[in-house]
């Protein structure tokens, strides 16, 4: 077993489409929030607002037709997609029409995987998925049924495996133990381990259940880890295929890389990408003549800076090097960062220069 950076874990190796994904370019649709099995599921992060909603969304964007999605690829330079939800057996023919939208656009090598929890898996969807171009599908089921339908995927060519919460609990670790055992009896590639997280839309459920948050973390429940450390030890000794510990920390690095590739396509002249691939600005507010006759020192000394909402936007070093001249002319100056998303998400608003408007 090896240990990865950011308490992840892997025995002989990870599918190619977990590398895309730790690469930060793995775009994420969730094709719909429609599901038969919510209430099966406990530990479901899915937000309660998505649940039972046919709806699509790109990287958390809201999707109105296919162009939103391409326009999302683009911007995070893609390598590839997961499709998820919900559950996407149930919306096949959509499924496999934007499998072919993303082939057709970006190529065959455009890697594309599906999460499932079998519902609507058989023989014909399999067949429809397969002639889309799917290139991998991930099982998320404690059904023992169900799992044969993951020995009914491998005759159609597409890297097979589950994907499952460790839950920090005897009888969960113990169904987790025996579906190793079936994946590798049937030939299956991969077992995918996730940390269990708290989310909006399962706290209620964890909480009630006595499940805590590990210590060095805000989202990831206490002991996940460990029970994934066992379970990777026994495939690593009784099995041959690949296992992989996704921890939150993981999760958490996939969104920043992902932030990073945006932000290279999305800033604006007077927008800074930091490290963690958000976006610092500097804001001057106040007076409108006042801010008129800043824009024109702005101008003269070439800077970059947009006018929006009555505030001049500028660059966040303009904020502290013209730090006396803005106080000078009764102004306000402040450094903001924000996500680079189409959704106006504010992380830190900083005041610089302070004064009475």
């Amino acid at each position: 077993m090896i240990e990865l950076p950011y308490n992840s874990l892997m025995v002989r190796g990870k599918s190619p489409s977990c590398e895309i994904c730790w690469r930060g370019g793995k775009l994420v649709i969730f094709i719909t929030g429609m599901c038969t099995r919510y209430s099966d599921c406990f530990y479901c992060t899915i937000s309660l607002k998505k649940r039972e909603s046919d709806v699509i969304y790109v990287d958390e964007s809201l999707v109105k037709d296919e162009n939103d999605v391409l326009r999302e690829s683009r911007l995070i330079e893609a390598e590839g997609a997961g499709i998820t939800g919900g559950e996407p057996s149930l919306v096949v023919d959509r499924v496999c029409r934007y499998i072919g939208i993303l082939k057709e656009n970006f190529g065959k090598g455009f890697d594309i995987h599906l999460y499932t929890n079998s519902v609507g898996i058989d023989q014909s969807s399999l067949k429809k998925l397969a002639s889309a171009g799917l290139d991998e599908i991930r099982f998320h089921t404690w059904d023992k049924e169900d799992w044969q339908k993951m020995r009914l995927a491998l005759d159609f060519g597409f890297r097979v495996g589950a994907e499952m919460p460790v839950i920090p609990e005897k009888v969960y670790e113990k169904k987790l133990i025996e579906l190793v055992d079936f994946l590798d009896a049937v030939g299956a590639d991969f077992l995918n381990l996730n940390e269990l997280e708290f989310s909006d839309g399962n706290r209620s459920e964890l909480i009630s259940r006595g499940y805590k948050v590990r210590d060095d973390s805000g989202i990831a429940v206490s002991s996940s880890r460990e029970t994934a450390i066992r379970i990777l030890k026994y495939l690593e000794e009784k099995t041959g295929i690949l296992g992989y510990f996704c921890s939150a920390d993981v999760k958490e690095l996939q969104v920043l890389n992902r932030w990073r590739r945006r932000a290279r396509n999305v800033a604006r002249s007077y927008q800074q990408i930091t490290d963690q691939g958000t976006l610092l600005y500097g804001v001057i507010s106040g007076d409108l003549a006042k801010l008129l006759k800043f824009k024109q020192i702005l101008k003269e000394e070439r800077c970059s800076f947009e006018i929006s909402g009555g505030e001049l936007l500028v660059p966040p070093e303009i904020i502290v090097e013209m730090k006396s001249m803005i106080k000078s002319m009764g102004l306000k100056g402040e450094i903001v960062e924000i996500a680079p998303i189409d959704r106006y998400f504010e992380i830190s608003r900083t005041p610089i220069v302070k004064c009475e408007l």
